[in-house]
């Protein structure tokens, strides 16, 4: 409880310092920050005690729901929100996945997958927009900012260091906003994983989920504090936002493989709440294989070929997509019996990769800053915009992506 209130009185100094006059063309700051807080679901700020976040939320924009890409996963959508692209455009269409090309798989916990420019090729992210039209930029962790992109790169960038506290991440891009003004970046990215470590291991309605939420809050409001103290803080424009949200999952609620189809014939490409199988050379068609699956699966399965999944999922026409299909509903998971004694003994209680329409997989939007409206609700947004705001905040031209100009219009100041 003293942790509360001592968040809501720094949140009453961070948020009194309100410049009153703003210049007519853009860009209003002189930086923008780019938060991510990985797994937090959009009614997360109502569940739990986020003063700093809900602070900010209330005085600038907010949208009831920032809606993910399919699949509703990690990297995928971080990409998708830095590029405004859809998945099966830029590339990265899970976080796992096969690549017919190379015959190699994507890993996001491989190192290599991370580095290597040929897997990010399929799209622009806004610090290499940035970095072309002159602007510094920085990463402290996003997908996709550990390599190059035609020789280009963020000014600053630190590969991924899942050991480090969310207090040691905010000092780390604290220190590189220290620099002088000529070195300094004027965009930068910042990640926080803890709420989805949490949400993952324990489910989203949990205390260990709330102490998340918590820890990211007092990290923001150090963020803050520490822009303060760097006279940045009038002139920052803050872009906070989520990747999807998390629900419930149990052992009690699975679809084997093997009792769908003749595993040793297919190359399984993922599983959970969405998979993917192709058929071996000389077995069965893509198309045999999806029937044989239709004609076993219980009615929480549904399955398609890679270009008849529904077209509001824009998740057709990529190689890296599976020839196959497998979205379960909502708390449903496929997986394989293949050491599955020992796996269900640490099944995790949270996931997310559901349809994006699912209510609990609705992620998080907040923007605040001189750029933005002041006290502003927006309805349901669909991350495919954001990419285009970030330019628009700062004056830069974006990249060809499929956004649109609405959340301009809606969330920046006139």
């Amino acid at each position: 409880m003293k942790r509360f209130f001592a968040g809501l009185a720094l949140l009453a100094i961070v948020l009194g310092l309100v410049s009153c006059t703003t210049p007519a063309a853009r860009p209003r700051a002189d930086l923008l920050i780019l938060v991510s807080i990985d797994g937090f679901r959009w009614d997360y700020l109502q569940h739990y005690a986020a003063p700093v976040l809900q602070g900010l939320a209330t005085g600038g924009v907010h949208a009831t729901r920032l809606t993910p890409s399919f699949p509703s996963k990690t990297f995928p959508n971080h990409y998708t929100l830095v590029t405004g692209l859809y998945p099966a455009h830029h590339g990265i269409v899970g976080n796992w996945f096969y690549d017919p090309a190379s015959g190699e798989t994507f890993g996001m916990s491989k190192p290599a997958s991370n580095s290597d420019e040929r897997w990010w090729t399929g799209g622009e992210p806004v610090w290499i927009t940035a970095e072309k039209q002159g602007v510094r930029s920085a990463c402290f962790f996003w997908p996709g900012s550990e390599t190059t992109h035609d020789g280009i790169r963020p000014s600053f960038f630190k590969p991924f260091d899942k050991k480090l506290k969310a207090v040691e991440r905010v000092d780390g891009l604290l220190a590189w906003l220290a620099l002088p003004p000529a070195q300094r970046p004027r965009l930068a990215t910042l990640y926080f994983d803890v709420v989805d470590d949490m949400g993952h291991r324990h489910g989203p309605v949990a205390p260990e989920t709330g102490a998340a939420v918590q820890e990211v809050d007092e990290a923001i409001a150090r963020l803050l504090a520490g822009l303060g103290r760097l006279g940045l803080r009038e002139r920052t424009d803050l872009v906070i936002v989520s990747d999807h949200g998390m629900s419930e999952q149990g052992p009690d609620r699975v679809i084997f493989l093997e009792d769908l189809m003749n595993v040793p014939q297919v190359l399984v490409d993922s599983t959970g709440p969405v998979g993917g199988v192709r058929p071996k050379p000389g077995t069965v068609t893509a198309a045999e294989l999806a029937a044989q699956i239709r004609a076993k699966a219980p009615p929480q399965l549904h399955v398609w070929l890679r270009d008849e999944t529904p077209e509001r999922f824009h998740f057709r026409g990529n190689l890296r997509i599976p020839d196959v299909v497998l979205l379960c509903e909502d708390h449903w998971n496929i997986e394989s019996k293949v050491g599955w004694p020992k796996r269900v003994l640490t099944y995790s209680k949270g996931n997310h990769g559901w349809d994006p329409a699912t209510p609990n997989m609705g992620a998080l939007f907040v923007a605040h800053g001189p750029s933005f409206r002041k006290k502003t609700g927006l309805p349901e947004v669909e991350n495919i915009h954001v990419y285009n705001l970030l330019c628009a905040a700062l004056g830069l031209k974006p990249a060809p992506n499929d956004g649109d100009d609405r959340l301009v219009r809606a969330a920046l100041a006139k």
